[in-house]
């Protein structure tokens, strides 16, 4: 007869035991008390969570320390940041183009945990003066690190007007600022979702490029005007189609089965920057919608980036705050992670007062 699930549970439990000593109590233990897999369990998570905490000492407290320029900065920062580049491509792309274009200048800190860098903030002279954060949101440390960050700022009055940066870092450090310089509360001013796609590539046809040139350009203008204005983008700020078809270098198309286009892509980035190549837009007419045709152009469009072998190993896309993710994660992508920007405002905070009883007399 075949040994019983329960028993097989019971040996495997007890040989993993075999290299451990359990000590038992005295008072509770019994000679005619038979192990069970539950209470083997038990006492080896027990064990386990003890050696843990006797083997695993604190991390050492964080350290501010602060960078000469953009170089210097990525040479000490590049560790904690390329093993997350699908999601921190945006601060390594910004701070390779500040050490590019300007070799002095700019604000760089890098807070340490012993050898381990944990947290970086930059704020290089091409941008626009918001300081931007990096690190790993999820982590105790990195926390730790924004905000001992912010109380070094704010006790050498650093002009900080806005922040950005993986959301919950960005919200606690724009917090701990706001509260030491006794400012009004920072005012959220925006965000992002990222999702990523990783080698290797899903088997799918190769998309249609359409360029100028091409006998459905007129088509593809026309669409690309239109995705602006259902965006809400300002009349003022949008890119005429023509232009966005040049930028884009050329537009993938799906076609429905009669021939005519039925969804469009655009690409964005180079392949040698450490984002990559990426989407960068996507647009289905209204009467098109719901038939499957952006979710099969988007995965045909990422098995492309992800052949080049000359790019960085994934793809990326980059979605404003509140944007569903059903077709990224349609597409194969995963959510990565969410970034946040906070406005400072340096007007003092108002401080609470006693409330007053309307209905009170003074008495002289």
């Amino acid at each position: 007869p075949g040994t019983s699930p329960r028993l097989e549970l019971k040996n495997a439990m007890a040989g993993h035991l075999a290299g451990l000593r359990i000590e038992e109590d005295a008072d509770a233990a019994s000679t005619d008390a038979q192990p069970t897999p539950g209470s083997l369990f038990r006492e080896t998570l027990a064990r386990v969570a003890a050696r843990t905490e006797r083997t695993a000492p604190p991390p050492p407290p964080p350290i501010v320390t602060k960078a000469p320029n953009a170089a210097a900065f990525l040479k000490v920062a590049a560790p904690m940041l390329l093993p997350r580049a699908d999601f921190e491509f945006m601060t390594l792309e910004l701070a390779a183009a500040a050490a590019a274009r300007c070799p002095s200048g700019g604000d760089y800190f890098v807070v340490r945990s012993g050898a381990d860098a944990v947290l970086g903030a930059l704020r290089p002279p091409i941008g626009d003066g918001t300081l931007r954060l990096c690190g790993d949101g999820n982590d105790g440390v990195a926390m730790q690190a924004a905000l001992l960050l912010a109380e070094c700022l704010a006790e050498a009055e650093a002009n900080v007007k806005q922040v950005s940066g993986p959301a919950s870092l960005a919200e606690a450090f724009s917090r701990q600022l706001a509260f030491r310089r006794r400012w009004k509360a920072p005012e959220k001013t925006g965000g992002l979702r990222i999702f990523s796609r990783r080698r290797p590539a899903e088997e799918a046809g190769r998309p249609e490029l359409v360029t100028g040139e091409s006998r459905s350009a007129a088509t593809v203008i026309e669409w690309l005007d239109a995705c602006e204005v259902e965006a809400g983008i300002d009349a003022a700020q949008r890119t005429p189609g023509r232009v966005a078809l040049e930028r884009f270098g050329g537009v993938y198309v799906r076609r429905q089965k009669d021939g005519e286009l039925a969804c469009i892509c655009g690409v964005v980035g180079q392949a040698t920057s450490p984002g990559g190549r990426r989407i960068g837009l996507v647009y289905t007419p209204p009467s098109l919608r719901r038939a499957g045709h952006a979710t099969e152009l988007v995965k045909s469009v990422t098995s492309v980036l992800l052949d080049d072998r000359t790019g960085p190993g994934f793809a990326t896309v980059v979605v404003p705050a509140g944007a569903l993710d059903g077709l990224w994660t349609r597409a194969g992508y995963c959510h990565v992670g969410d970034t946040a920007e906070y406005r400072l405002d340096p007007a003092p905070r108002a401080l609470p007062t006693d409330a007053v009883d309307d209905d009170s007399e003074t008495v002289q």
